[in-house]
């Protein structure tokens, strides 16, 4: 899988009039949601990329799902913001699973793209690669009318250097018994375990 256009791609990014379309795969613990803003379903084969092959993304609105911009710089890329759709009744399984930190906190969240021909939609040129990341803190925000989450994805280097309020004293929430934050809070507070 490349991480950058090919030949067909490039080109048709550089068309006065273009179409390109985004890829997102969310790997939750109940089984990985895969969503395109492409005007049908993609499934991809033989691109040799298995978070592809042999998967079907389906296509959403891309009013009620969006990707936020992906901003590059020196100490790596900026945490990329997406949007989806919390509406009841409709994305109930999705909003479960955003509900318990366990089912998304630094698992992977990808991004590719794929340029379409403005007229008859088909695909010019192959998929790419362009955001790899940690799914980190979702924000859930409506009213009445209508309900949005924004999840906020780390790329691999920010989320071993950039302070993000992510802490190891939450521990015990994804293993019960585990009490290495009990311990730590002890030992800080110049507590000793007596016998």
């Amino acid at each position: 899988m490349a991480s950058r256009p090919d030949s067909a791609a490039r080109a048709a990014i550089g068309a006065d009039v273009r179409r390109e379309c985004n890829f997102v795969f969310l790997d939750l613990l109940e089984g990985p949601i895969r969503v395109t803003d492409s005007p049908y379903p993609v499934t991809f084969a033989g691109t040799g990329d298995p978070d592809l092959d042999g998967h079907t993304f389906s296509a959403v609105d891309s009013r009620i799902v969006d990707v936020g911009p992906v901003k590059a710089k020196e100490t790596g890329t900026d945490t990329v913001t997406l949007t989806l759709s919390g509406l009841a009744g409709i994305d109930d399984l999705t909003m479960t699973e955003l509900g318990d930190r366990a089912n998304f906190q630094g698992r992977d969240a990808r991004l590719w793209k794929m340029m379409r021909d403005p007229a008859t939609l088909a695909p010019i040129g192959a998929a790419w690669s362009y955001y790899t990341g940690y799914m980190s803190v979702p924000k859930i925000s409506g009213d009445q009318d209508g309900q949005i989450v924004r999840l906020e994805v780390e790329t691999y280097l920010g989320f071993f250097t950039q302070a993000s309020g992510r802490t190891y004293l939450d521990q015990a929430s994804f293993d019960p018994g585990d009490l290495s934050a009990e311990l730590a809070i002890a030992i800080a507070n110049g507590a000793s375990q007596r016998s």
